[in-house]
C-alpha cells in the first residue's frame, strides 16, 4: 500500500476517511455531564427554588395545578365547602371558607371551582396567562373575556380559573 497525501495507507487515497477496519481510531460520544452540572434548578424562572406553581410538590407526591394559586376559588374534596386559597406554602395552602374561616389543605385535597358566566376569571395557561377578566359568554371550548380595560379576548375554557374579586 502506498501512504496519500493524508499519510493514510489503508489504500482509500484521497478520501482522508482511513480503513472500516482501523479499530485505533477512537469513536465521539457527547459529554453530557459538565453541561448538566451547570444546568442551575431554577422551575418556576424567577430564581425561587419553591412555592412556583411548576414546583412539583414535596410530600403529597403530586404536581399541584397550574391553578393552585392565591385567589383561585377552590372547593374542599371531602365536603364540597367553597373557599378561596388566601396563602400557597409548598404542596400547602391556607383558604378562607364561605364563614371567614381559615383552613390548611393539601394541595390534592381541593379542586378547582369550574367558572361560569359573569364569574371573575384568571387564564393559567396559553398565549394570555395572567389576564384577568370577566367570563361573558361560553361558546363550546372557548370563552370570552372582558378585560378591566373593556377589550375583550377569546380564549380556551380549560385555562380558566375562577378568582375571588377581592
Amino acid at each position: 500500500k502506498q501512504e496519500n497525501q493524508f499519510g493514510d495507507s489503508s489504500g482509500n487515497a484521497g478520501s482522508g476517511w482511513g480503513d472500516s477496519s482501523d479499530h485505533g481510531g477512537s469513536t465521539w460520544t457527547p459529554n453530557t455531564g459538565e453541561a448538566e452540572s451547570m444546568v442551575k434548578h431554577d422551575p418556576d424562572g424567577y430564581g425561587n427554588d419553591a412555592g412556583g406553581m411548576d414546583t412539583a410538590m414535596e410530600g403529597s407526591g403530586e404536581e399541584a395545578a397550574v391553578w393552585f394559586m392565591e385567589r383561585v376559588c377552590v372547593q374542599l374534596k371531602k365536603n364540597t365547602a367553597q373557599a378561596v386559597i388566601k396563602e400557597i406554602n409548598g404542596s400547602m395552602a391556607v383558604v378562607e371558607m364561605e364563614d371567614k374561616s381559615t383552613l390548611t389543605v393539601r394541595n390534592g385535597e381541593v379542586s378547582m371551582v369550574p367558572p361560569q358566566e359573569h364569574d371573575m376569571v384568571l387564564v393559567t395557561g396559553g398565549a394570555d396567562v395572567g389576564v384577568e377578566g370577566e367570563l361573558v359568554c361560553i361558546d363550546g371550548t372557548d370563552a370570552i373575556l372582558k378585560e378591566s380595560n373593556e377589550n375583550f379576548k377569546i380564549v380556551d375554557f380549560i385555562h380558566l380559573a375562577k378568582i375571588s374579586a377581592t
